[in-house]
């Protein structure tokens, strides 16, 4: 008995003893977690906060249950700008670890706020809901935790609780326009119209002859389609406050939406002689106007009398001297447009832009040395920017001025990391230790660009170290990849290691960019591979016709892969569509125009042939409509004369 009892007081002395060891680890790690969280303070409030970030990530490792560390660290790594922790679930561990702290102090009005605010931006709706509802029964006299209350709602899709909310907060706040916009809305999406013209009917009575609130209404009218009461408010409002630009803008914006162009006209005519709107809105709205003007390819005599309206208001400022250059050149007058820039430039000679406008309307004009000349100009007032230096050097480029292109790209690799070397291949170790992710990706930019250059000046040799370079500090340029593997492809290179490179350009991102589609499907061309390149080179005009681009090139290869598959028609309408764009784009002195008529000469006669012997024909529309489509199983394609 007293050996049990012995057993007893030894079994309860030893727990006690475990108990009282993990009450002092707790109690040792919770002091060491605050020992670095009030050092994470103290750095934050010097503005340390590299610092700051890693005290109190230490903090929080050192004790994951102290809600204060935890806070602060999950709250300072939703702005660390590292990959791995702007992932989804690390974004979600962030907010975690925030809400240690909300559920433990609910009375603490700016971290639930800031708390609720975080969890809607990451589509953590139900849990934004939960804190904002508790903190405003906490905290009922804060009109702030109802405005983000009606956002989480509305972002949840419950509009109506989204309408109540925004009814409190006007409650305490009182009637304005902003509210009532927001609480329409919520309705409009919800598509309550009655609820959303009864509450602009309330925002109007309280103020009848608030001109604002009748443009409101009209333009609630205007959404539910109810134009002619949309009319009548905005004109309603107009006779209220006659001198100010916000009736006209709205009356405008009607008669354009309704085709109205001469009363458009005047009413735009009318806004730029209202004194309520400086210049930069109403060089604004001009530029507006007559964007839509040449977008409409509409008759410029129109913008032409209105931009006249504000020019004579403002002969000498150096803004509508940039719109007047920026038109004439949408109109094709790129004489007037260097003029106009020029004068512009007189005022203000520092403006990097208006030096790169220059220089893009004397290449434009067919004079591109004298952008050359610009850019040296330019170098006397400003330091070149990026902006100005690619657009020197690719002008250099188009003149066959390959040295300079070349020094220029050479100078901004210097500049960007001085001890890279620029003549030989380059290994990651390289590269100064402390460069930035952004550094890095600009000298793989820069080292594909490079690459262009020496290919244009035929020499591959120091292309190919340039290619190689550029996926060295960036292995997934898709630009670089693109670009290596079309011109091995084309300068007798490694189809095989083109391919390969190809395929991986096309395997993230760009997986429907035209032009690498393309040069995937020219590379299986020129490998025999004849039946996958159809099949890539239709996703590449599928895509071009998405994007609404143009390329004379992904036609002609279209062509030429047809005419191998047997589908001579279909060739030569491709052909003759890269001809036109040619054409369009006055490329008739290049190579390969001549090379494509040439071939459209060759297939006529015989494409007339199988029409005739019963053959369909085909047209550019056939192709456009047939996307991803293959010859396989068209029995009106001849085999083509090899």
């Amino acid at each position: 008995m007293r050996s049990t009892n012995k057993i007893i007081l030894l079994l309860v002395g030893a727990v006690a003893a475990a108990s009282a060891i993990g009450v002092w680890a707790d109690t040792g790690r919770r002091a060491k977690s605050r020992y670095y969280y009030s050092a994470g303070v103290q750095e934050a409030a010097q503005g340390n906060e590299a610092s700051a970030y890693e005290y109190f990530r230490r903090a929080y490792e050192a004790d994951p249950t102290y809600p204060e560390a935890a806070s602060a660290y999950g709250t300072r790594r939703l702005y660390v700008g590292v990959d791995t922790l702007q992932s989804d679930a690390e974004l979600g561990r962030s907010l975690a670890m925030m809400r240690q702290y909300v559920d433990a102090y609910p009375d603490d009005l700016y971290e639930s706020l800031y708390y609720g605010f975080v969890a809607g931006q990451l589509e953590q709706l139900d849990e934004a809901v939960r804190v904002l509802d508790r903190t405003y029964l906490h905290h009922p006299e804060s009109s702030d935790v109802l405005l983000q209350l009606s956002d989480a709602y509305a972002k949840s899709g419950e509009f109506g609780k989204a309408v109540e909310a925004m009814g409190r907060y006007e409650a305490q706040e009182g009637m304005s326009a902003p509210v009532t916009t927001r609480k329409i809305s919520y309705m409009l999406v919800d598509k309550d119209t009655v609820g959303a013209v009864r509450e602009v009917t309330r925002l109007v009575a309280s103020n009848p002859r608030d001109a604002s609130y009748r443009i409101l209404k009209g333009n609630v009218f205007d959404i539910i389609q109810m134009p002619d009461s949309a009319l009548a408010y905005y004109k309603t409002a107009e006779t209220f406050d006659p001198e100010s630009g916000a009736a006209k803008l709205a009356l405008a914006g009607y008669y354009q939406q309704h085709g109205d162009s001469v009363e458009y006209d005047n009413k735009m005519y009318e806004v730029l002689l209202v004194e309520d709107l400086d210049l930069d809105q109403k060089t604004d709205l001009t530029a507006q106007y007559l964007q839509s003007l040449i977008n409409d390819k509409h008759e410029t005599k129109r913008g032409d009398y209105l931009f006249s309206v504000l020019r004579n208001q403002y002969p000498h400022e150096p803004r509508v001297l940039d719109l007047a250059a920026r038109y004439s050149a949408a109109k094709g007058d790129f004489k007037d447009a260097e003029e106009q820039i020029s004068y512009a430039l007189d005022l203000d000679p520092t403006n990097s832009a208006f030096w790169a406008q220059l220089m893009m309307y004397q290449s434009a004009g067919d004079n591109p040395a004298s952008a050359l000349a610009t850019f040296e100009r330019a170098s006397k007032h400003i330091t070149p920017d990026d902006n100005l230096k690619f657009y020197y050097a690719s002008v250099a480029q188009l003149v066959k001025e390959y040295d300079i292109a070349a020094d220029v790209y050479r100078c901004m690799i210097q500049d960007t990391d001085p001890s890279l070397p620029l003549d030989s291949a380059i290994t990651i170790r390289d590269v100064r230790p402390d460069i930035s992710l952004q550094d890095l990706d600009r000298l793989s930019r820069l080292f594909t660009t490079l690459g262009d250059v020496y290919n244009s000046a035929d020499r591959q040799q120091q292309s190919w170290r340039a290619y190689e370079n550029a996926l060295e500090l960036d292995p997934a340029n898709a630009m670089a990849m693109n670009n290596y593997a079309y011109f091995l492809s084309l300068k007798g290179g490694d189809l095989d290691k083109a391919l390969e490179l190809s395929g991986k350009a096309i395997s993230g991102a760009d997986a429907d960019n035209p032009t690498y589609l393309d040069t995937y499907a020219w590379i299986n061309y020129l490998k025999g591979n004849f039946e996958e390149a159809e099949k890539v080179q239709m996703r590449a005009l599928a895509a071009m016709k998405r994007d609404e681009y143009v390329s004379a090139e992904i036609y002609d290869h279209l062509g030429d892969i047809l005419a191998r598959r047997g589908n001579l028609p279909g060739a030569l309408a491709a052909w003759k569509e890269a001809a036109r764009i040619q054409e369009e784009n006055k490329e008739q002195e290049e190579e390969s125009y001549g090379k494509t008529q040439q071939k459209i000469k060759d297939a006529t006669p015989k494409v007339s042939a199988l029409v005739e012997a019963g053959a369909k024909e085909v047209t550019i529309d056939d192709l456009l409509g047939g996307d991803d489509k293959t010859t396989d199983g068209d029995n009106t394609a001849q085999p083509a004369e090899k």
